[in-house]
C-alpha cells in the first residue's frame, strides 16, 4: 500500500480516539518504520490545527514496537493561545502505548532578526550509491529510492560518521509533499551507525525529534530531496545523530535529532 493511500484513513470528521489499521509491507525488524509510526499519529492530529498554524517542532518516543494490524491513536489539544498550539497524540496497541508524540504549531509574526540557513551540500556525482532493496534492507525501504552520496553502505565497517545522499519516494508516489511525507522522507535514512559496522545487528529509534523550517513545499514525492545526517556522539549502545533535510531547490526543509540504540 503507497504511503498516501495509508493516509487516507483519517479526516476532520474522526472523532479523537480512533482505530486504525497499521499497514503491511512497511516493517522495519519487528515493527513499522518510525517515520510511518510517526506519520500516523501526525495524520490523526493535523485535521484539529487552523492553516495559518504551521507545525514548528515534533517530539517522538517510541515506546514499544508498533505492528501491523489495528491500533488506537488518540488526540488532545494541550494549550492554545493566540500564536501556538501544543499537541499530544498516542498510538496504543494491544494495551500497550506504542508511541507518544508531541507537536508544536505556531504562527509566523514580525522578526528584527532573519538568520538564513545552510544550503543543501553538493555532492561529487561519480561516488553516487544506490542502496540495495534487497539483502538485509529492511522492507519499507521499497518505497524510498535512494542514492548515498556521503558515507557507505550498512554493515561496511565504515569509518566515516556521515551518511547523506538524496532521496525520494518510489514509485507512483507524485502527491504534493507535506509534513506527512517530510516524517517519512527524515526517517527513512539507515541510522549511521548501521555503516560502522561489520555485520547485520539490530538498532532502533529510542526519541527523535524533528523541526520543520521550510512551509512552503511546492515540490511532489518524485522530487529528489537531500539529507546529511552525522553520530555527534556514540558510547554504551547509544548514538546521538543529527540530520537536515534539504528542499528539491536547496532550502532547508527540516533539522532532526535522534537518539538510537545500537546492539552491537
Amino acid at each position: 500500500m503507497h504511503f498516501s493511500q495509508v493516509m487516507q484513513q483519517f479526516g476532520a470528521d474522526k472523532p479523537d480516539s480512533v482505530v486504525i489499521d497499521v499497514p503491511t509491507h512497511w516493517g522495519q525488524g519487528r515493527a513499522v518504520f518510525g517515520g510511518m509510526a510517526a506519520a500516523l499519529a501526525m495524520a490523526h492530529l493535523l485535521p484539529l490545527i487552523p492553516d495559518a498554524m504551521p507545525l514548528r517542532s515534533v517530539s517522538v518516543s517510541f515506546v514499544a514496537p508498533l505492528n501491523a494490524g489495528k491500533a488506537k491513536v488518540q488526540r488532545r489539544i494541550l494549550r492554545q493561545g493566540k500564536s501556538v498550539i501544543q499537541a499530544q497524540a498516542e498510538i496504543e496497541q494491544d494495551g500497550q502505548v506504542a508511541l507518544i508524540l508531541l507537536a508544536s504549531f505556531g504562527a509566523a509574526r514580525p522578526s528584527a532578526h532573519q538568520l538564513a540557513a545552510d544550503t543543501a551540500p553538493q555532492w561529487p556525482t561519480q561516488q553516487i550509491q544506490v542502496l540495495p532493496k534487497q539483502g538485509p534492507a529492511p522492507e519499507f525501504t521499497l518505497h524510498f529510492d535512494y542514492h548515498i552520496a556521503l558515507g557507505q553502505l550498512p554493515f561496511s565497517a565504515s569509518k566515516v560518521r556521515e551518511l547523506g545522499g538524496d532521496i525520494r519516494m518510489a514509485g507512483n508516489e507524485s502527491k504534493q509533499a507535506g509534513v506527512l511525507e517530510l516524517l517519512a522522507l527524515v526517517d527513512a535514512w539507515p541510522p549511521v551507525s548501521l555503516t560502522l559496522l561489520n555485520q547485520p545487528a539490530p538498532a532502533s529509534s529510542l526519541t527523535w525529534t524533528i523541526e520543520f523550517i521550510a512551509h512552503d513545499l511546492p515540490f511532489n514525492n518524485t522530487d529528489w530531496w537531500r539529507y546529511l545526517a552525522e553520530i555527534e556522539y556514540g558510547a554504551d549502545g547509544y548514538h546521538h545523530i543529527a540530520a537536515k533535510l534539504w528542499q528539491p531547490n536547496g532550502k532547508l526543509a527540516a533539522i532532526s535529532r535522534q537518539t538510537v540504540t545500537v546492539f552491537a
